[in-house]
């Protein structure tokens, strides 16, 4: 199932929650309408009609009277409409739906129709005596007739009464059950969003850390990647995987290229210096100034370059693993002196205060290679620290303890780092000073190698607010055993480096 199924799926569920409430809501309120507009309008017709059968049942109760006491024909026709309007509308009202409320009221108009006859006939018969007597029985008629639609107008209030309270139990019902739908299909869209934030966002977001790391140089993918996923984000994930393997290769062969070239250029390069070193021996001062100088200026660039291709090596063979680490115990504070005494005369030089500490809470022993960490990483920042640090300032080495290991602390008080260049300093081949004569690769070897003691190397701002501070944490083992440095499965197996003193350069 694609991304793009998963959303459309997603939204299809989340519209159908929140619109179902609202279908319910427009039923219930539909409902409602029709129960007052009929209602009314049923309850109106019925009270009209009603209230025409009363307002005739006085006018023929007036007219059968006065019918009664003059003769006048005229009256007689008069209270025959009044009947007929009293029948018609009882018709209308059994054709209602009260027929079963006016039930009582069909034989009591049946009485008044046939008195109102007969008493017709008596008095075209002229017969008065027999009139009046009639009239006695149809007024009883009348009364009764009065009485059943008192009882019927009753009745009719009562079911809209009725109506009301259904009306309102249903606008409750509707209400109540809108409510519910509304928040059941509120937590159902709420909980299709988390899905579907969950589905999307934690794979892209373990992607984009390995993609990180992949920028920061380990081009290993970790194994929690999404890579049997149905949908693009697999094939995304697949696609980074082949690249980074590929990238892993790229390097690999880019980092053993370096190894080979470098050695390879050794020799040459050691060849073109000793050469020099045996023109100087041999004509000294006897060459002419210009020719001497040209010399010194070949000797010293074939140093330059000898230095740099032996960074250059020692990178690659850290890059892939190759690197023989010689572990030995250092004691921390012999470790602190000789970098003091090492770099005495270069900071006398430069007019800068060089001291060193060792705290009390700092391991006594620690397990490393004594030249690579003292040469390659606390020697390049001594080295760096004095470079950088004003004439009159100040650079300080101390050792303290850190949680299960050893820290070592080199302070400046020179200009520090600005922001933007603090998380660039680690790379390779980046010179924060475009003037600069170095190569740009000794915080990369320094970061290299503290790796392979599995520590870490920082940067931070000095104490005192001016200056830089690099932090160098070493992991303190039990029984002297080195610690596990980052694996590498394409590791080169090489011969020992011979043993030498590497002298600190910057």
């Amino acid at each position: 199932m694609t991304v793009r199924s998963k959303l459309l799926a997603g939204f299809g569920v989340a519209i159908s929650a929140l619109l179902l409430p609202g279908l319910f809501a427009a039923d219930r309120l539909s409902e409602l309408q029709n129960l007052a507009v009929e209602g009314r309008a049923r309850h109106a017709d019925a009270l009209l009609s009603l209230g025409r059968m009363q307002a005739a049942l006085a006018e023929l109760d007036r007219y059968e009277r006065s019918f009664v006491a003059t003769a006048d024909e005229n009256l007689g026709r008069s209270a025959t409409d009044a009947l007929s309007t009293i029948l018609r509308e009882h018709q209308r009202m059994v054709d209602s739906p009260y027929e079963g409320t006016i039930t009582a009221l069909g034989p009591v108009v049946d009485d008044l129709s046939r008195l109102s006859h007969g008493l017709e006939q008596l008095m075209n018969a002229d017969r008065i005596a027999d009139a009046t007597a009639a009239f006695a029985l149809m007024e009883q008629g009348l009364a009764a007739a009065e009485r059943t639609m008192d009882a019927i107008t009753d009745s009719i209030n009562t079911a809209a009464q009725n109506d009301l309270v259904r009306a309102e139990a249903l606008s409750a019902s509707s209400r109540r059950g809108t409510l519910i739908g509304t928040a059941l299909g509120l937590l159902i869209a709420l909980a299709v969003a988390t899905w579907a934030s969950t589905t999307l966002t934690q794979p892209l977001r373990r992607l984009g850390r390995a993609m990180a790391k992949v920028a920061d140089g380990d081009f290993e993918p970790p194994a929690n990647l999404p890579a049997g996923r149905k949908d693009e984000i697999g094939e995304l994930t697949t696609s980074f995987q082949v690249m980074s393997h590929r990238l892993a290769d790229l390097n690999r062969m880019k980092a053993e290229f370096i190894g080979v070239a470098s050695h390879e250029l050794k020799t040459p390069i050691n060849s073109i210096h000793g050469y020099a070193e045996l023109i100087q021996e041999e004509y000294g001062d006897t060459a002419p100034e210009e020719y001497r100088r040209m010399v010194d200026g070949i000797a010293e660039q074939a140093r330059v370059v000898v230095r740099l291709v032996d960074r250059l090596m020692d990178l690659s063979r850290l890059e892939t693993g190759s690197y023989r680490m010689q572990w030995e115990q250092v004691h921390v504070e012999d470790l602190v002196t000789g970098l003091l005494r090492g770099f005495e005369v270069l900071a006398r030089q430069r007019s800068v205060t060089l001291t060193s500490r060792v705290d009390e809470s700092a391991p006594k022993v620690v397990c490393m290679d004594l030249d690579l960490m003292r040469d390659e990483v606390l020697g390049n920042l001594v080295a760096n620290a004095l470079r950088h640090t004003p004439k009159g300032g100040r650079v300080e080495i101390e050792a303290c303890g850190a949680p299960d290991g050893v820290a070592f602390l080199v302070t400046d008080s020179g200009p520090g780092i600005p922001e933007g260049e603090r998380d660039l300093i680690f790379r390779k081949y980046y010179r924060g000073d475009p003037g600069s004569t170095g190569s740009g690769l000794g915080l990369a070897i320094a970061r290299e190698t503290v790796q392979l003691h599995g520590g870490t190397v920082s940067f931070e701002d000095a104490p005192s607010g001016s200056g830089a501070r690099f932090r160098v944490v070493l992991p303190q083992t039990d029984g002297g055993t080195p610690p596990a440095g980052p694996a590498d499965p394409w590791a080169l197996t090489l011969p020992p480096r011979p043993s030498r003193k590497r002298q600190p350069v910057g």
